[in-house]
Formats: structure tokens, sequence, C-alpha cells
């Protein structure tokens, strides 16, 4: 070294000699490099056509608002959870009248274990929680974008609002779940379970001779209603090859509304179908009109009501909606599908979105129904 810098003569020489012996011991020693976030990250694209950068693998995570947390379990990646929420309807830790609704609390019950960040709104409690993600139900772009910059940690946004009518969006949204969770196995078991589920269903309907009229009551949507809460589109009816006597919601959003007492006398079902979650006040408001509701409608005349697994609470409950499927099918259809019992075909469908097993009997008492013929 010592002829070779004689030789040189020089200090200019040296100094480049020593910055390029620093930049080999950087790259040796893993000292900070310009690539290495980018081989950190990832950028995807959520269910709102946003751009989000990632962790390559997400370690931990939070689901806002409704349904988000929901979709995380049907991923199997309840135990990245490392917070939860619990005001308003979000409220994971503490039991209160309609909590069990939602199933994947039942599912997974030490989610409820796990510390407490309220809403969105605590942003100073997410920041301390440290999240590699956050999954968020929020439909506003405007809305993730600023939650994001305001928290400093990825948002991911989902879409809870698609239902199964639109099926290869819903396959999508757990594709890409799969892919942002390292679940992309469990993602493809989850759509192809369904996808079998909907061709038998298929298969099933193409036998029906002559469509039973039927109506759908008592559904729960942005809080409780009585069984004049309906819906013009109700997955377990379309499915099953049945005609609903009810027309679709009129902002075109397919999502349940209010209708009045002379448009279930004037529609006449042969059959109708309480939702669990508001079995209480539909039964209420059955026994307000019971004489009127006997005398009009074949379905309350003929003692053709039946009550249902809850299909909304705190988003979609896709896992119960398609119980609801086969269910309602066994009660309009009993010769095509005489081949299961409701407690077997319950067991499996919860069994395919939770990837753990649940007890009919265990699911019916916490959410204090059992799908039946009702006796009011």
């Amino acid at each position: 070294m010592n002829t070779y810098y004689r030789r040189t003569a020089g200090f200019k020489a040296l100094a480049i000699t020593l910055i390029g012996l620093t930049l080999v011991a950087s790259l040796a020693f893993g000292a900070p490099q310009a690539e290495k976030p980018m081989a950190q990250s990832r950028v995807v694209t959520d269910m709102r056509g946003r751009s989000v950068t990632i962790p390559t693998h997400v370690k931990s995570l939070i689901a806002l608002d409704a349904g988000a947390l929901r979709l995380v379990t049907y991923l199997g990646a309840a135990d990245r959870v490392i917070a939860v929420e619990d005001d308003g309807h979000g409220r994971e830790k503490s039991p209160y009248e309609f909590f069990a609704l939602a199933t994947y609390r039942i599912a997974y019950p030490n989610l409820r274990n796990l510390p407490n960040i309220g809403s969105a709104a605590n942003h100073e409690g997410i920041i301390a929680a440290a999240p590699d993600l956050i999954i968020s139900s929020a439909v506003e772009v405007a809305k993730l974008d600023q939650l994001q910059e305001t928290l400093g940690i990825p948002v991911f946004g989902v879409d809870v609002d698609v239902e199964l009518y639109d099926a290869e969006r819903f396959y999508d949204q757990n594709a890409i779940l799969g892919v942002v969770l390292d679940k992309e196995e469990r993602a493809r078991a989850l759509n192809d379970g369904i996808k079998a589920l909907l061709q038998d269903l298929a298969e099933r309907k193409a036998r029906v001779k002559a469509p039973k009229r039927a109506y759908a009551g008592g559904m729960m949507y942005y809080g409780p209603a009585d069984l004049l809460r309906s819906t013009g589109d109700f997955l377990p009816f379309d499915l099953v090859g049945a005609t609903n006597v009810m027309p679709t919601n009129p902002t075109g959003n397919r999502q349940p509304y209010m209708t009045g007492l002379e448009n279930l006398i004037a529609s006449a079902p042969d059959y109708v179908f309480i939702d669990a979650a508001n079995i209480n006040l539909s039964k209420a408001g059955y026994r307000t009109n019971k004489a009127t509701l006997d005398a009009l409608v074949p379905a309350f005349a003929n003692r053709q009501v039946y009550s249902t697994f809850v299909y909304k609470y705190y988003g979609t409950n896709w896992d119960n909606q398609l119980v609801n499927v086969f269910y309602v099918g066994k009660v309009l259809y009993p010769e095509l599908y005489n081949d299961f019992t409701i407690e077997e075909k319950a067991e499996e469908i919860w069994k395919l979105f939770f990837n753990v097993p649940l007890s009919y009997a265990e699911v019916c008492a916490q959410q204090n129904v059992v799908p039946q013929r009702v006796d009011w």
C-alpha cells in the first residue's frame, strides 16, 4: 500500500480509495441501501382501486369498520389481529344483545381478549398499537387515503357490500387478501368450496318445476326492524329458484328496505322467512296485525312462516347466508334437498368459511335461533 501511495503521490487518490473501501464494507456488513426498503415491501391494488404499498410479510394488523374483521377470519389470519374495535356496532369485546350474531365471534372467541382501540377515529391508539397493516371497509377513497396519511400505516380497502350475486368480485377479494396476508392457498380453498356449493345449488335449481312464492322479512340493516323490513334481492330465493314477491330496493343498491303492511298483503306470499336478528320484533309486529295477516296472507293463514339465521349484522354474514340458502331450499323443495340435514350442511359451510369446526347447537344457542317453522 505504501509503495502505491508513494507512486501516485497524492491525497486525492487516497481519498478515492478509502471511499471505495467504505462502500465495499457497507455492502458486506449490511449497511442501509437504497434498494432495501423496496425489497421489504410490495405494491398491491385494494378493492377500491388504490395502489397501496404494504410489507412483504404482514405480521400484524387491525381491521376497521363493518365486515373487515369477518373477512380476515375467513382467510385464517385472526392470529395476526393485535387489537379490535369496541365502539358502536363494532363492539368486539363487550357482549351485548346482538354480539354473537356475527358468527366469526363464535368461531374466534379469543378476539375479544385483544386490546381495545375503540374505533377508526382513535388515531393515537392505532398508532401506538403499531400494526403492519390496516384493513378497512370504508367506502370513500378519500377517507381511506386520509386515514393512511394520518396514521402513517398502510390502509388496504375492502368491499363488504359485495354480495354473492357478484361471485367473481367476491372471489377476487378473497384472492387479493390471500396475497396480502400470505394466505393464497387458504383463499383458493375458500373460493373453490364456495364455487362447489353454488354449482350444487344451480343443479338443484334447474330441477325446479313450479317456483314457490316467498317473502323475506325482519332484515337487520342499519338497526332493528320488524317483519316489514324486506328485500327484493334475497339470495336464498334466487339460488333455489323461488319467486321473491317483493321488488328490489328502489335505490338500486339491492339492500333491505322498509315496506308497508299493504304491500305485504298485496304480495300474498305462500311462504315467509324471518331473519333471526329481528325475530322478536317481527313476532310483535305480526301479533299487532294478526287478524289481518291470517285472513289475507296465505303464508300466515297456512302457518308457513320460518326463521332463518341472521343475514346482515355488522356487514353481510356470507357464511350464514349460504346456510340459509340450503335451509330455504329444504323448506320450499324438500324433494330436491333431502340428501342432507340442515345441521350437517351448516357445520360444513361454517368449517369452509372459518376453517375451524363449529357446533350447530352452539351457534343456535348463542344466536338465539333455530331455523324452523315459527310458533306464533
